[in-house]
């Protein structure tokens, strides 16, 4: 599977090297968006974010941080609510 990804990544890279490319503007943000997301794992979620990210409700992640196997938030400044990673979301 990650073969295919490839080939399709080299090949929009190499349609807009060469401009061919064919993607709308509003394409372009949809993809740009999606693959921020993928492959940044240090922007902080809120408590909600890091529920939808391991598809669980709030009691079974608060469950899962008391237990320990889930990290404890971290206080990010600037933000009054509390803070998690994606690199540190791993069961």
């Amino acid at each position: 599977m990650l073969h295919r990804i490839r080939k399709y990544l080299v090949q929009a890279v190499d349609d807009i090297d060469s401009g061919n490319s064919t993607l709308t503007e509003e394409e372009a943000l949809q993809v740009a968006k999606t693959l921020r997301e993928i492959v940044r794992k240090d922007i902080p979620m809120s408590k909600y974010q890091a529920c939808l990210y391991l598809n669980m409700s709030r009691s079974k992640f608060d469950s899962l941080v008391r237990e320990g196997k889930l990290p404890r938030e971290k206080k990010v400044s600037g933000f009054r609510e509390l803070r998690w990673y994606k690199k540190d979301l791993k069961l």
